[in-house]
C-alpha cells in the first residue's frame, strides 16, 4: 500500500480498538473524553469509553528509516484511558466495574492487534506499518486521572490506562538516493571496480568456514562468485543462498566458486535483497552440516524504463513508468523507485505494481506517477528492492 495513506494511522488505530472491543464484549464503545450520558452522542448505556489522552515518540525507533537514504517516519506511542459507564451513566459503581472488567479482558486478548476485517480506508492506513501493533497496560495513578478528568462535569472517574505502539506515519519528502559508488554508468552494461572491500566472518564452525565472498553483491547471470575460507575442498559441498541451493566447485586457490545462474535465481524462487549465504555439506547420514553465515546482496537488474502517458479517455488513469528487468520485486517486497537528475533524487515512489499481461515473475513493473505531476525532462531511474539498488540506471524522458 502507498506509504502516503499512513497519515490516517492514528484514527485507524482508534477505530480498530473500538470495533474489536465491541465485538469481544458486546458493549457499546464511544470515543472521546469520559463525559456524562448527555455527551455520549446518543449511544445507549451501559458502555465503554476510549479516550486518547497522549501521544509520544517511540524512543526505540526514533530516527529509524524504512530504507537507507529515506527520511525516518514518525514512530508514535498512543496512550488511552478506558472508562466504563453503567445503565445510569455512572462510572464508579459495581455495575460499571463489571463492565470495565469485560473491557480489560478484551484488551488483554488484543496484545497484538489483528489488522483483518478493517474498512478499506483503515486497512490502507495501517498496512504499510512494518511492525506489529502491540498493546500493553500502564499504571493509571490517581494523580494522572485527576489531571485528565477536567471535562464539563469535572468528576473523577475510575479508569484504566494502556498504550499501542509503534504507530507509523511515513514522510512525503523524496528519498535521498544516489548513484552507486564505483559503477561506470556509461558502460553497457555498467562496469564494476575490482578493488571493492569484502566482508569478513570469523565465527568458528565444524566443517567449512567462510571468510569472505567475492563479490559480496551480484545479480543473476553474473560471472562465477568465489567463496574463500577453510575446508572448502571437501566432497558434497553446496551453497545455500536464502531458499536456493546452488552447486559449489573447488578452485585451484583453495576456495570454491558457484554460478549465480538466472535459471536458479528467478523471481519465483527468490527476491532481490540481503540474503544469508552458507556452505552446506551433506553427510553420509543424509543430514546437512552448515558453515557460518555471511550476508550477501542479490541485486535487481533494471534493463529498460519507459514513460506511459495517462489515457485521456480514463479520468482515473495517471502517467506511469514501465520497468523491465529481473528481480524487480514481488508483493511482499519493499520496492522504491526514484527519479534522479542534476545530482539529486527529485521524486521517489513506492506504488509499484505488476505490469499487465502474464510476464515471468518480477520482470515487468508499473510505477504510478501520482500527484503532484512530475516536471517534464530527462531523468535517470533508480531502483531499490529490499535495500539493494540496481547497478543499472536507464534514462527516461517524461514529456
Amino acid at each position: 500500500m502507498p506509504l502516503a495513506d499512513s497519515s490516517r494511522a492514528i484514527g485507524a488505530v482508534t477505530g480498530l480498538l473500538g470495533d474489536r472491543i465491541e465485538s469481544l464484549t458486546s458493549h457499546n464503545v464511544t470515543v472521546g473524553r469520559p463525559e456524562p450520558p448527555s455527551a455520549n452522542g446518543g449511544i445507549a448505556n451501559p458502555r465503554l469509553n476510549l479516550f486518547l489522552y497522549e501521544a509520544l515518540f517511540d524512543p526505540h525507533l526514533r530516527n529509524t528509516p524504512l530504507d537507507d537514504g529515506q527520511e525516518a517516519p514518525l514512530w508514535l506511542v498512543l496512550r488511552y484511558l478506558v472508562t466504563a459507564f453503567d445503565d445510569a451513566g455512572e462510572s464508579d459503581t459495581s455495575a460499571a466495574f463489571r463492565i470495565l472488567g469485560d473491557g480489560l479482558r478484551a484488551l488483554q486478548a488484543l496484545a497484538v492487534l489483528p489488522l483483518t476485517g478493517l474498512s478499506p480506508e483503515d486497512q490502507t492506513a495501517l498496512d504499510p506499518n512494518p511492525e506489529l501493533l502491540r498493546l500493553t497496560f500502564n499504571e493509571a495513578s490517581s494523580d494522572l486521572l485527576s489531571k485528565l478528568m477536567q471535562g464539563s462535569d469535572e468528576k473523577y472517574r475510575f479508569s484504566m490506562n494502556f498504550e499501542v505502539r509503534p504507530v507509523m506515519i511515513a514522510p512525503v519528502s523524496p528519498a535521498d538516493f544516489g548513484l552507486l559508488v564505483g559503477v561506470d554508468y556509461t558502460a553497457p552494461p555498467p562496469g564494476v571496480r575490482e578493488d571493492r572491500g569484502v566482508a569478513l566472518s570469523v565465527e568458528p564452525t565444524l566443517g567449512p568456514l567462510i571468510e569472505r565472498v567475492e563479490p559480496a553483491s551480484f545479480k543473476p547471470g553474473d560471472p562465477p562468485v568465489r567463496v574463500a575460507g577453510e575446508d572448502l575442498q571437501l566432497e558434497g559441498l553446496a551453497v545455500q543462498l536464502g531458499p536456493v541451493l546452488l552447486g559449489l566447485v573447488p578452485d585451484p586457490a583453495g576456495g570454491a566458486v558457484f554460478e549465480p545462474t538466472a535459471a536458479a535465481l528467478h523471481g519465483d524462487a527468490i527476491s532481490a535483497g540481503s540474503h544469508p549465504l552458507s556452505v552446506v555439506r551433506t553427510l553420509l547420514s543424509g543430514r546437512k552440516r552448515s558453515s557460518n553465515l555471511v550476508v550477501v546482496g542479490l541485486l535487481p537488474e533494471l534493463t529498460a524504463a519507459s514513460h506511459i502517458a495517462a489515457d485521456p479517455n480514463d479520468p482515473d488513469d495517471v502517467p506511469k513508468l514501465e520497468l523491465e528487468g529481473q528481480l524487480l520485486g514481488g508483493e511482499a517486497d519493499d520496492v522504491f523507485v526514484a527519479l534522479y537528475r542534476d545530482g539529486a533524487s527529485v521524486r521517489s515512489f513506492d506504488d509499484v505494481v505488476d505490469g499487465p499481461g502474464a510476464p515471468p515473475a518480477q520482470t515487468l513493473k508499473h510505477v504510478r506517477l501520482g500527484a503532484p505531476p512530475v516536471a517534464a525532462g530527462t531523468y535517470r531511474v533508480l531502483l531499490r528492492v529490499n535495500g539493494q539498488q540496481a547497478r543499472q540506471s536507464p534514462e527516461v524522458t517524461i514529456s
